[in-house]
Protein backbone atom coordinates (compact mmCIF):
# COMPACT_ATOMS: atom_id res chain seq x y z
CA UNK A 1 0.00 0.00 0.00
CA UNK A 2 2.79 2.21 0.80
CA UNK A 3 3.95 1.83 -2.73
CA UNK A 4 1.46 2.61 -4.39
CA UNK A 5 0.73 6.09 -2.49
CA UNK A 6 4.36 6.92 -3.89
CA UNK A 7 2.98 6.12 -7.28
CA UNK A 8 0.63 8.20 -6.58
CA UNK A 9 2.56 11.03 -5.13
CA UNK A 10 5.18 10.77 -7.91
CA UNK A 11 2.90 10.79 -10.44
CA UNK A 12 0.38 14.12 -9.15
CA UNK A 13 3.89 15.70 -8.69
CA UNK A 14 5.05 15.16 -12.85
CA UNK A 15 1.43 16.56 -14.02
CA UNK A 16 2.50 20.17 -14.30
CA UNK A 17 4.97 18.58 -17.19
CA UNK A 18 1.80 17.43 -19.54
CA UNK A 19 0.83 19.55 -22.50
CA UNK A 20 -2.46 21.12 -20.30
CA UNK A 21 -3.66 24.05 -19.12
CA UNK A 22 -2.41 25.45 -15.91
CA UNK A 23 -6.03 25.63 -14.66
CA UNK A 24 -6.63 22.06 -15.17
CA UNK A 25 -4.21 20.51 -12.83
CA UNK A 26 -6.62 19.97 -9.92
CA UNK A 27 -8.65 17.43 -12.31
CA UNK A 28 -5.60 15.56 -14.10
CA UNK A 29 -4.80 15.12 -10.37
CA UNK A 30 -7.94 13.56 -9.24
CA UNK A 31 -7.89 11.32 -12.65
CA UNK A 32 -3.94 10.19 -11.77
CA UNK A 33 -5.10 8.82 -8.19
CA UNK A 34 -8.15 7.03 -10.14
CA UNK A 35 -6.39 5.79 -12.64
CA UNK A 36 -3.64 4.04 -10.15
CA UNK A 37 -6.79 3.05 -7.65
CA UNK A 38 -8.49 1.37 -10.82
CA UNK A 39 -5.23 -0.62 -11.89
CA UNK A 40 -4.43 -1.85 -8.58
CA UNK A 41 -8.31 -2.80 -8.08
CA UNK A 42 -7.98 -5.13 -11.05
CA UNK A 43 -4.57 -6.19 -10.52
CA UNK A 44 -6.13 -7.29 -7.01
CA UNK A 45 -9.08 -9.05 -8.87
CA UNK A 46 -6.73 -10.90 -11.07
CA UNK A 47 -4.80 -12.05 -8.45
CA UNK A 48 -7.80 -13.87 -6.30
CA UNK A 49 -8.76 -15.53 -9.99
CA UNK A 50 -5.72 -16.63 -10.13
CA UNK A 51 -5.02 -18.28 -6.20
CA UNK A 52 -8.63 -19.56 -6.83
CA UNK A 53 -7.35 -21.81 -9.94
CA UNK A 54 -4.60 -22.65 -7.70
CA UNK A 55 -6.32 -23.56 -4.99
CA UNK A 56 -8.73 -25.74 -7.44
CA UNK A 57 -5.87 -27.31 -8.92
CA UNK A 58 -3.78 -28.65 -5.82
CA UNK A 59 -7.43 -30.37 -5.19
CA UNK A 60 -6.29 -32.26 -8.23
CA UNK A 61 -4.86 -35.98 -8.44
CA UNK A 62 -0.99 -35.80 -8.96
CA UNK A 63 -1.66 -37.32 -12.63
CA UNK A 64 -4.19 -34.27 -13.39
CA UNK A 65 -2.06 -31.91 -11.84
CA UNK A 66 1.00 -32.98 -13.36
CA UNK A 67 -0.60 -32.58 -16.60
CA UNK A 68 -2.59 -29.26 -15.92
CA UNK A 69 1.35 -27.97 -15.01
CA UNK A 70 2.77 -29.16 -18.25
CA UNK A 71 0.00 -27.71 -20.28
CA UNK A 72 -0.19 -24.56 -18.49
CA UNK A 73 3.53 -24.15 -18.68
CA UNK A 74 3.35 -24.69 -22.83
CA UNK A 75 1.07 -21.81 -22.62
CA UNK A 76 3.00 -20.06 -20.75
CA UNK A 77 6.22 -20.15 -22.75
CA UNK A 78 4.09 -19.66 -25.81
CA UNK A 79 2.51 -16.03 -24.64
CA UNK A 80 6.48 -15.30 -23.80
CA UNK A 81 7.45 -15.91 -26.90
CA UNK A 82 4.40 -14.36 -28.94
CA UNK A 83 5.17 -11.26 -30.54
CA UNK A 84 3.82 -8.26 -29.43
CA UNK A 85 3.96 -6.27 -32.44
CA UNK A 86 6.03 -5.08 -35.12
CA UNK A 87 9.54 -3.35 -34.37
CA UNK A 88 8.07 0.27 -33.46
CA UNK A 89 11.24 1.69 -33.78
CA UNK A 90 11.79 -0.22 -37.62
CA UNK A 91 8.48 1.26 -38.66
CA UNK A 92 8.67 4.57 -37.23
CA UNK A 93 11.79 4.82 -39.21
CA UNK A 94 9.97 3.34 -42.48
CA UNK A 95 7.77 5.65 -42.36
CA UNK A 96 9.50 8.32 -42.09
CA UNK A 97 9.29 9.45 -38.77
CA UNK A 98 11.81 10.93 -36.02
CA UNK A 99 11.98 10.74 -32.80
CA UNK A 100 13.06 13.19 -29.89
CA UNK A 101 13.21 12.78 -26.91
CA UNK A 102 10.23 13.80 -24.30
CA UNK A 103 11.52 15.92 -21.95
CA UNK A 104 8.67 18.33 -21.32
CA UNK A 105 6.10 15.82 -22.32
CA UNK A 106 4.56 12.66 -20.60
CA UNK A 107 2.64 9.83 -21.47
CA UNK A 108 -0.11 8.68 -18.74
CA UNK A 109 1.11 5.23 -18.71
CA UNK A 110 4.44 6.11 -18.01
CA UNK A 111 3.72 7.97 -14.83
CA UNK A 112 0.73 4.84 -13.62
CA UNK A 113 2.46 1.85 -14.92
CA UNK A 114 5.40 0.82 -12.38
CA UNK A 115 9.16 0.71 -13.93
CA UNK A 116 9.47 -3.16 -12.64
CA UNK A 117 5.95 -3.79 -14.16
CA UNK A 118 7.34 -2.77 -17.67
CA UNK A 119 9.47 -0.29 -19.59
CA UNK A 120 7.77 2.87 -21.00
CA UNK A 121 9.32 4.09 -24.49
CA UNK A 122 8.16 7.95 -24.76
CA UNK A 123 8.58 10.05 -27.56
CA UNK A 124 7.84 12.86 -29.14
CA UNK A 125 7.36 12.46 -33.12
CA UNK A 126 8.34 14.27 -35.76
CA UNK A 127 7.81 14.61 -39.49
CA UNK A 128 9.20 16.72 -42.02
CA UNK A 129 10.43 18.79 -39.13
CA UNK A 130 6.88 19.32 -37.78
CA UNK A 131 5.71 17.86 -34.38
CA UNK A 132 2.92 15.12 -35.19
CA UNK A 133 1.71 14.19 -31.62
CA UNK A 134 3.70 12.30 -29.11
CA UNK A 135 3.73 8.51 -28.58
CA UNK A 136 4.40 6.05 -25.25
CA UNK A 137 3.91 2.23 -25.26
CA UNK A 138 4.52 -0.37 -23.06
CA UNK A 139 4.69 -4.32 -23.13
CA UNK A 140 3.94 -6.84 -20.29
CA UNK A 141 0.92 -9.12 -19.25
CA UNK A 142 -0.57 -6.34 -16.74
CA UNK A 143 -0.97 -3.85 -18.80
CA UNK A 144 -4.54 -5.04 -19.82
CA UNK A 145 -5.42 -4.58 -15.79
CA UNK A 146 -3.68 -1.17 -15.93
CA UNK A 147 -5.43 0.20 -18.93
CA UNK A 148 -9.00 -1.21 -17.84
CA UNK A 149 -7.91 1.35 -14.35
CA UNK A 150 -6.85 3.90 -17.08
CA UNK A 151 -10.30 3.70 -18.47
CA UNK A 152 -12.51 3.91 -15.19
CA UNK A 153 -10.88 6.78 -14.36
CA UNK A 154 -11.29 8.63 -17.49
CA UNK A 155 -14.99 7.88 -17.64
CA UNK A 156 -14.87 9.41 -14.43
CA UNK A 157 -12.97 12.27 -15.00
CA UNK A 158 -14.30 13.83 -18.49
CA UNK A 159 -15.28 17.49 -18.60
CA UNK A 160 -18.16 18.52 -20.34
CA UNK A 161 -15.74 19.71 -23.27
CA UNK A 162 -14.81 16.30 -24.09
CA UNK A 163 -15.93 15.32 -27.56
CA UNK A 164 -14.98 12.65 -29.98
CA UNK A 165 -15.05 9.90 -27.69
CA UNK A 166 -14.64 6.35 -28.80
CA UNK A 167 -14.09 3.57 -26.50
CA UNK A 168 -14.59 -0.06 -28.25
CA UNK A 169 -13.36 -3.38 -29.57
CA UNK A 170 -12.03 -3.50 -32.92
CA UNK A 171 -11.78 -6.82 -34.94
CA UNK A 172 -10.59 -7.20 -38.30
CA UNK A 173 -10.12 -10.25 -40.39
CA UNK A 174 -7.06 -11.64 -40.15
CA UNK A 175 -5.90 -9.49 -37.42
CA UNK A 176 -6.12 -9.73 -33.41
CA UNK A 177 -8.92 -7.82 -31.79
CA UNK A 178 -7.72 -4.07 -30.06
CA UNK A 179 -8.95 -2.20 -27.47
CA UNK A 180 -9.79 1.34 -29.12
CA UNK A 181 -10.09 4.46 -26.49
CA UNK A 182 -9.76 8.13 -28.16
CA UNK A 183 -11.30 11.71 -27.07
CA UNK A 184 -10.68 14.97 -26.94
CA UNK A 185 -10.76 17.04 -23.61
CA UNK A 186 -9.23 19.96 -23.48
CA UNK A 187 -8.90 19.42 -19.63
CA UNK A 188 -6.98 16.51 -19.82
CA UNK A 189 -4.62 17.35 -22.40
CA UNK A 190 -4.46 20.00 -25.35
CA UNK A 191 -4.09 17.38 -28.02
CA UNK A 192 -6.27 14.10 -29.07
CA UNK A 193 -5.39 11.78 -26.69
CA UNK A 194 -5.63 7.85 -28.05
CA UNK A 195 -5.01 4.79 -26.50
CA UNK A 196 -4.80 0.84 -28.08
CA UNK A 197 -4.21 -2.63 -26.31
CA UNK A 198 -3.65 -5.13 -28.60
CA UNK A 199 -1.82 -8.27 -27.40
CA UNK A 200 0.16 -7.39 -24.02
CA UNK A 201 1.12 -3.87 -25.39
CA UNK A 202 -0.74 -0.94 -25.09
CA UNK A 203 0.18 2.38 -26.84
CA UNK A 204 -0.56 6.17 -26.20
CA UNK A 205 -0.75 8.87 -28.89
CA UNK A 206 -1.16 12.42 -28.04
CA UNK A 207 -2.32 13.78 -31.70
CA UNK A 208 -1.41 17.20 -32.96
CA UNK A 209 -3.97 19.37 -33.92
CA UNK A 210 -4.50 18.57 -37.51
CA UNK A 211 -2.17 15.40 -37.65
CA UNK A 212 -5.04 13.08 -37.09
CA UNK A 213 -4.35 11.36 -40.41
CA UNK A 214 -0.62 10.51 -40.14
CA UNK A 215 -1.01 9.39 -36.87
CA UNK A 216 -3.94 7.30 -37.60
CA UNK A 217 -2.23 5.81 -40.38
CA UNK A 218 0.50 4.95 -38.51
CA UNK A 219 -1.79 3.22 -35.61
CA UNK A 220 -2.75 0.91 -38.28
CA UNK A 221 0.99 -0.02 -39.69
CA UNK A 222 1.32 -0.44 -35.94
CA UNK A 223 -1.55 -3.11 -34.81
CA UNK A 224 -1.63 -5.45 -37.27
Amino acid sequence: MLYLLYIVFAFVCTIPHMRMKNSVSISVGLLTVLVVLGALDALLIENERLLAHRERANTETAGEHTESSTSSATSSQSQATEPQGPDVLKLLAAEGISLTDSTKEHSLIEQVIPADVATIHTFILMKDNDRIGLMAWADSPQVTAYFLGLKEALHSTFSTEMHDLIDEVQEQPGKPPRTLLTFIDPRINEDRVVFVRIRQRLYEFHVAAGKDDVVFELIEALTY
